[in-house]
């Protein structure tokens, strides 16, 4: 389920809320879904447990799980929370795009840049943030 890169940068934690992102893109894990336990994940990732609960706490702060206590843990989107989110990243993006404009960074790269994202979204090995 989770492929994580010991080598990298990114701490764990963060890889396991990335990819865990990555999956419900790409309609691997749905709404509703049931999640491994993070005794069970961290026993199969051969991690320890505080790791994961820290990257299902990032998980249910951005709405995106939802434990439910003695039932477990599953995926829940809150459409409010990721509206939010999303504000923010088109602001962001918004903002990008003067900067682009500044450094003379014309459309066409742009577009480059957004087809190059789409080919490494779908590259399910990515440990890169979403």
């Amino acid at each position: 389920m989770f492929d994580l890169n010991n080598s990298s940068q990114i701490p764990l934690n963060e890889q396991i809320v990335e990819q865990t992102k990555l999956m419900i893109a790409q309609g691997i894990l749905l709404d509703g879904d049931p999640m491994p336990s993070v005794r069970d994940l961290s026993k199969s990732l051969l991690i320890n447990q505080s790791t994961v609960q820290k990257a299902y706490n990032k998980l249910k702060e951005d709405g995106i799980l939802l434990t439910k206590k003695g039932l477990g843990t599953f995926v829940s989107l809150d459409d409010k929370k990721i509206d939010l989110k999303k504000a923010r990243l088109e602001k962001n993006l918004y903002d990008i795009f003067l900067k682009c404009r500044f450094y003379g960074i014309d459309f066409e790269k742009i577009k480059e840049i957004y087809e190059k994202s789409k080919e490494d979204f779908y590259d399910s090995g990515s440990n890169e943030p979403l």
